[in-house]
């Protein structure tokens, strides 16, 4: 039996979807049933050390936030490095004491619902982050975190976000994409690709249409350098994707 929700809601993000390999059933078109997860059962991922490592080096933030931490391991990595990180998930279970990454302090993350106001400061963190965040909300809901995003940041944000052909599920890249709906059934050719929670997947363009400000300008010269700095831990999946650097016009 398929486990995918008419609404996505905290509670799917659970151990099946972050511990169990292929610990999320789904539905192909021709009716069999198949699995999928992360399959990661402590939470490690020495890439993000990599990563905190080149943006202290472009960004060289004092504060942090990462939006959609899942775990908690990234904003450890970042804390590694001396930034004042912290992070929220809509997944109660990640931010728990069961879930979270063993090195991650519990006080350094919250559980908490991107759709509702961040418990932050306005213009508080030198950087916000949010690595495959956005293709999770739903459309309607989009509009808000976007503006609760730019409320809480002072000078830089850093987006990673699944796109149109960015995985074996996420469709061939001459694709439009896909929008789902909260409440309604999703299809079931559609079901491989919301496995993983993915609701709004669109192309690149659609993100930048969506992200403009007049406070905020793009800095597509800064993605660039941080793949150069990455080298050879660049993620391949990041390149597939959509990665935006926006930085706050003063």
């Amino acid at each position: 039996m398929s486990d995918i929700p008419e609404t996505f809601t905290g509670e799917y993000y659970d151990e099946n979807y972050y511990r169990t390999p292929k610990g999320k059933k789904f539905k192909r078109p021709n009716g069999s049933i198949e699995g999928w997860g992360y399959g990661n059962p402590d939470a490690e991922s020495y890439y993000f050390k990599y990563v905190a490592e080149a943006w202290n080096k472009i960004f060289q933030p004092k504060t942090m936030l990462d939006i959609g931490c899942g775990q908690g391991t990234l904003v450890t990595y970042a804390r590694d490095l001396g930034i004042e990180a912290f992070g929220f998930d809509f997944s109660k279970w990640a931010v728990s004491d069961e879930g979270k990454y063993a090195r991650c302090k519990a006080e350094w993350l919250k559980h908490h619902d991107a759709t509702e106001k961040w418990p932050y400061p306005n213009n508080y963190f030198n950087l916000v982050t949010s690595l495959d965040l956005y293709e999770h909300v739903y459309f309607d809901n989009l509009d808000f975190v976007i503006s609760e995003m730019y409320r809480v940041a002072n000078k830089w944000i850093f987006l990673q976000i699944a796109t149109v052909g960015g995985g074996t599920d996420l469709g061939r890249p001459d694709e439009e994409g896909y929008i789902l709906k909260k409440g309604e059934p999703v299809p079931i050719e559609r079901e491989g690709n919301a496995v993983a929670g993915h609701v709004t997947v669109q192309p690149e363009e659609f993100w930048y249409d969506k992200l403009e400000h007049e406070d905020w300008m793009p800095r597509r010269d800064l993605i660039t350098h941080f793949t150069d700095l990455m080298g050879r831990y660049m993620n391949r999946n990041w390149l597939l994707n959509t990665m935006i650097v926006l930085k706050k016009i003063e």
